[in-house]
């Protein structure tokens, strides 16, 4: 059973970002967009994607080189992004990291339609902490790699736009999802494992949204 939202088909051909362990926390992603750098730091700026959605961003230093190296920025371009979800009054923000960039140099016209097909799909995997069933949004815990062997792991909280089966609370899940707007919408998910005192049974995400449902990932690093 799979999971049935009004943007799935958004991402029918769209190959997914998949983790290399089932329980590796992730939140990562790809957008189709052009950066904008601020006057003062070129690693601080926006992401503008071709719906015209504006993301502030921020360049992480792989993706930052390349962009010194002149990099036209009146062009759109794939870039590998880290997402973070703020909550705003008007409803969830997105920011991300671009972490980075491909280049297009000589590649044909189809190869970039290939690259565009791409954008918008985020693998993320973690812990769901809250599930709200009236709004439609799950919280995710996203537990990022310590930087050094004395660094204490940090977490953060991923807010999803969708709705989970009852008692999903406590388990790890897989899901992939697209942004639409600035929302991340969960297109579908499989739980991995209950992470509480008792052993659950895998099981494939199955719900249907609600007559309100609100039109609908590696670890990034702070």
């Amino acid at each position: 059973m799979t999971i049935t939202t009004d943007t799935q088909q958004l991402s029918v051909n769209n190959q997914p970002i998949t983790p290399t362990d089932s329980l590796q926390y992730r939140a990562i992603g790809r957008l189709w967009g052009r950066y904008v750098p601020s006057n003062e730091l070129i690693y601080k700026g926006q992401l503008i994607t071709v719906d015209g959605v504006i993301l502030n961003a921020t360049l992480k230093k792989r993706a930052s080189k390349v962009v010194q190296a002149q990099l036209d920025l009146s062009q759109n371009y794939l870039w590998t992004v880290y997402p973070k979800t703020l909550l705003e009054t008007s409803g969830i923000g997105l920011d991300v990291s671009l972490i980075s960039v491909r280049k297009p140099s000589e590649d044909t016209e189809s190869v970039q339609t290939e690259f565009q097909s791409l954008a918008d799909n985020f693998s993320v995997q973690g812990l769901v902490v809250y599930q709200d069933f009236n709004s439609g949004i799950v919280e995710v815990k996203i537990q990022q790699e310590p930087r050094s062997i004395n660094d204490t792991p940090k977490n953060f909280k991923l807010r999803l736009i969708g709705f989970l089966p009852p008692n999903s609370v406590k388990c790890f899940w897989n899901f992939q999802v697209r942004r639409v707007g600035t929302d991340l919408v969960i297109q579908s998910g499989e739980c991995i494992k209950y992470m509480g005192a008792r052993q659950s049974k895998i099981e494939k995400l199955s719900t249907m949204p609600s007559s309100n449902t609100h039109e609908q990932a590696e670890v990034n690093p702070t």
